[in-house]
């Protein structure tokens, strides 16, 4: 599914290539070039890919193991047999027989009995002379020993279960450092995104202001001629065009750098961006509501923290479960029993409980460590939740002066310009002086950049406020609601 929409992607951003020449690069065709683009996100991708294929290769732990294998064994085994106490104890007991033998018969029969008695006793012990008193064997052999073991836990103190629980936290702890890194990458897009779009809108100041000192200053050199003007206003006014040349260089050049900036972001060439700063005319809704919604979809900061939390908490039942018995199921079955050694069996099965009694290390403290650091999570997730409060209350309280500034800067604008005109009036009429007009051209330029900036602040604002909430995808929402302004708007 990640290798399909990677790849949906980068074909999106593709096709959308033709479009960035012709009418610049939109916020969201910037969204999905970063996506596409951006290693940290690719790499925060795997990250959770890992980390799920390790929780599910560490979900069925009481399953039983079984291992087949094949030994090459070489065996040599020497058994040795005393026989001669079992010899004596023959020639005895036949000898106690033989002699209780004749009064089993009739009289008249035991002159012969005993003839036969006499005889077989005096044959025994020749028949177990060829019997030596000790008998030796010895096997020597070279087998192929194929096998069948299995093992099961029984029970494990809740050691299994630490490390699934373990594995589910390494999970979140990934997801959130996913969140994480698209939180960052959607702010510090609008960071650069909008930078370029104020950077350009300075540099249309600074150019629109020299401009205006380039014909005010032809039209001090005119009147200087005409002997209305003495040289010290034109050598004046000079200095304050050759001041507004420097600041549009200064300007062109952090325009540029603004460009490399995206440029390298998104892995495309920018030409022109198609969405401009804008400031929604509406105020943002109340500060609970973003708060709530952080609670409910929570927030890359929150799931490193919860996901810290659970692997504690997994670290100290592993560290209870080392203080508890352990059982186990096994099994072993030989496939051929031909090729076992004698002293083995063809098969077993059995059971078995263990418990460490005694340990080189101090399991109690180990547990104790372990609680500490559950309880240093615990810290740390309040600890984050103060701090995501208040990154969310920052930037809504940021993105609200924002919005207020820029809103009240329509009729310092307006005065603005409406002063200038007047200065420009009186100028021309040989009523006004060289500084009034240049004055009123700074406060003009002063009022533009605070507005653009306020945009810029405002844009900004909003996307680390809907980031830390846990909604960054909103950010595109508002910019297209029918209530924008932009700072071209007279």
């Amino acid at each position: 599914m990640r290798y399909a929409v990677s790849l949906f992607a980068v074909l999106v951003s593709v096709l959308s290539t033709a479009c960035f020449a012709q009418w610049g690069m939109s916020y969201e065709a910037a969204q999905v070039a970063m996506a596409a683009h951006d290693p940290g996100a690719e790499a925060a991708a795997l990250e959770v890919e890992a980390a799920e294929d390790q929780a599910k290769a560490l979900s069925s732990l009481y399953r039983p193991t079984v291992i087949a294998s094949a030994s090459v064994v070489a065996y040599e085994k020497t058994l040795s047999v005393d026989l001669s106490d079992t010899k004596q104890r023959i020639l005895d007991e036949t000898g106690q027989f033989l002699d209780t033998l004749p009064g089993q018969f009739p009289p008249a029969f035991t002159s012969i009995v005993n003839l036969v008695a006499g005889r077989i006793e005096e044959a025994v012990p020749g028949l177990l002379a060829p019997l030596p008193d000790e008998l030796r064997y010895r096997a020597k052999d070279v087998v192929v020993r194929p096998s069948l073991t299995a093992m099961m836990p029984i029970y494990t103190g809740g050691a299994l279960e630490a490390v699934q629980d373990g594995a589910a936290a390494g999970v979140l702890i990934a997801r959130g450092g996913q969140r994480t890194t698209a939180s960052v990458n959607q702010v510090q897009l609008a960071q650069r995104y909008f930078g370029l779009q104020l950077a350009q809108s300075l540099v249309s100041s600074a150019q629109n202001r020299l401009d205006a000192n380039e014909r005010h200053l032809a039209n001090t050199r005119a009147m200087e001629r005409e002997g209305i003007l003495p040289r010290s206003t034109t050598l004046e006014v000079t200095v304050l065009r050759d001041a507004a040349q420097r600041d549009l260089q200064r300007a062109m050049r952090e325009e540029r750098l603004a460009r490399l900036s995206l440029s390298r972001l998104t892995g495309r060439k920018v030409e022109a961006v198609a969405t401009p700063l804008f400031v929604n005319r509406t105020a943002l809704p109340p500060l609970s509501e973003f708060s709530q919604a952080a609670e409910i979809n929570g927030n890359g900061q929150a799931d490193l923290a919860q996901g810290q939390v659970q692997i504690a908490e997994a670290g100290e039942r592993l560290a209870r479960a080392a203080m508890l018995p352990r059982a186990y199921a096994f099994g072993s079955y030989s496939v051929d029993p031909q090729s076992s050694v004698p002293t083995e069996p063809d098969w077993l099965v059995g059971a078995t409980v263990s418990l460490t009694l005694l340990s080189p290390v101090q399991r109690r403290r180990l547990v104790s460590a372990a609680s500490a650091r559950r309880e240093a999570a615990r810290a740390q997730q309040r600890a984050a939740q103060d701090r995501v409060a208040g990154e969310i209350e920052r930037s809504h309280a940021l993105a609200e002066s924002a919005r207020t500034i820029f809103l009240s800067m329509e009729s310092s604008l307006a005065a603005a310009r409406e002063n200038l005109r007047v200065q420009e009036i009186a100028f021309r009429e040989g009523v006004g002086t060289a500084s009034r007009l240049l004055d009123a051209q700074a406060l003009l330029a002063t009022a533009e950049t605070q507005r653009a900036s306020a945009a810029y602040e405002y844009d900004l604002s909003l996307a680390a406020l809907l980031a830390a909430s846990g909604i960054p995808e909103r950010f595109t929402d508002y910019s297209r609601r029918d209530d924008r302004m932009f700072i071209d708007d007279k």
